[in-house]
């Protein structure tokens, strides 16, 4: 029987499981860690230990605390983990971002990467990361023996800003966990509505509250036209935890007529989160540019109606289940509010059912299956050079 393949997958950037990238994480690694073909092993935070339970010490390798800031946080990976690598007994190294790619990986290193906002979004970091982003990545990531794409759409970006092989790249789509995100009972739903005192029915939108590339303020604006316009009472809650930016979202919530009505209750812990989204008329997702976006089938998935930015991996993700606008367009927003609100209960209905087909077909256990195999296929890839 042939010997399991020894991994280490880096979760040194999770940020406590509240970023894109820890969800990821924490949700591959949790299922790989019950492969028979595989044995898995975390770099990690100790403070970030209990999103992992399975993972006991053989296969825990501590990044000291020291190395939390984003500087040093790169320069743990590229200085002490290469060392590590010598003197463990690892196959292959999977890292989950483009940020902390090894430059000089003393064993098969495969990297997913999640979007290429540095190239799309140049006012979205500043100008060291801003460099590294569209400079020093696509160069680390050619040393790479795989690299991983997140969508269809970040595939082609990797292929016309990294200039990597297409060959080289396999698409690997986000999942879901179903039995989580799903439909729920009218009666949790208004028990839920009675404890975050929800008296009147809103627009959701879940993300990081990071300015400009979330796309916040324009939502906000739009909002404030529907309501100009509308009679019914329907509110904003802007989820999320604070990011780059957030003073000019807290900002502009403040100024606005309708401030009252606009919802911040910050990070949504996830046993609660599908229940955001059932509870909500629609989710509203205005982002600029996704890598993936999960939110969207996260909410079909939980038969909620999703309006979404045109941009980015979204229409792959929302498929023809969601309805799309123009994100720079403040009108183009606001119209699809009203477009949500105006709709038929067999046209709300209609839009349910199919938003709930297309949600199926993402699946966690399903992307940890085919991440198990592109390492497999790396290591073959490997054995064949030599």
């Amino acid at each position: 029987m042939r010997e399991p393949m020894k991994v280490l997958l880096s979760a040194g950037m999770i940020q406590g499981g509240l970023s894109g990238v820890g969800r990821y994480v924490v949700e591959l690694a949790n299922r790989m860690r019950k492969f028979d073909t595989l044995e898995l092993s975390l770099a990690g935070f100790d403070a970030d230990r209990h999103l992992f339970p399975d993972f006991e010490d053989a296969h825990w390798i501590s990044i000291p605390e020291s190395a939390q800031s984003g500087a040093r946080n790169v320069l743990w990976h590229q200085v002490k983990l290469p060392g590590l690598l010598k003197c463990g007994d690892f196959n292959l190294l999977h890292i989950p971002s483009y940020r902390r790619i090894v430059a000089r990986s003393p064993i098969p290193q495969i990297v997913t990467i999640h979007d290429c906002a540095p190239f799309r979004l140049r006012d979205k970091y500043g100008a060291l990361r801003g460099v590294f982003g569209r400079q020093i990545s696509p160069w680390l990531a050619r040393r790479c023996e795989a690299v991983v794409a997140v969508s269809h759409f970040t595939k082609q970006d990797l292929v016309d800003f990294y200039k990597l092989p297409s060959k080289r790249i396999e698409v690997i789509h986000n999942g879901l966990s179903h039995d989580m995100y799903h439909p729920h009972a009218p009666q949790d739903l208004e028990s839920f509505r009675e404890t975050h005192k929800l008296e009147h029915p809103y627009f959701i939108f879940v993300s990081r509250l990071e300015h400009p590339g979330k796309n916040h303020v324009r939502l906000i604006e739009a909002y404030e036209g529907f309501r100009e316009t509308c009679e019914t009472k329907i509110q904003l809650v802007l989820g999320g935890a604070p990011w780059h930016g957030v003073d000019v979202i807290h900002q502009r919530v403040a100024d606005s007529p309708f401030v009252e009505d606009i919802i911040l209750p910050g990070f949504m812990e996830e046993t609660e989160l599908p229940l955001w989204y059932a509870g909500a008329q629609a989710l509203v997702f205005p982002s600029l540019i996704e890598g993936f976006g999960l939110p969207v089938v996260e909410a079909l998935a939980c038969g909620v109606r999703v309006a979404s930015s045109d941009r980015g991996s979204l229409p792959e993700v929302g498929g023809d289940a969601a309805i799309y606008f123009d994100p720079e367009s403040v009108p183009a927003i606001t119209a699809v509010l009203h477009q949500i609100v105006s709709e038929t209960e067999a046209e709300a209905r209609s839009r349910l059912e199919k938003g709930l087909q297309h949600a199926a077909s993402f699946d966690w256990d399903k992307a940890a299956m085919a991440t198990c195999q592109s390492y497999l296929n790396t290591l073959k890839m490997g054995d064949h050079s030599e």
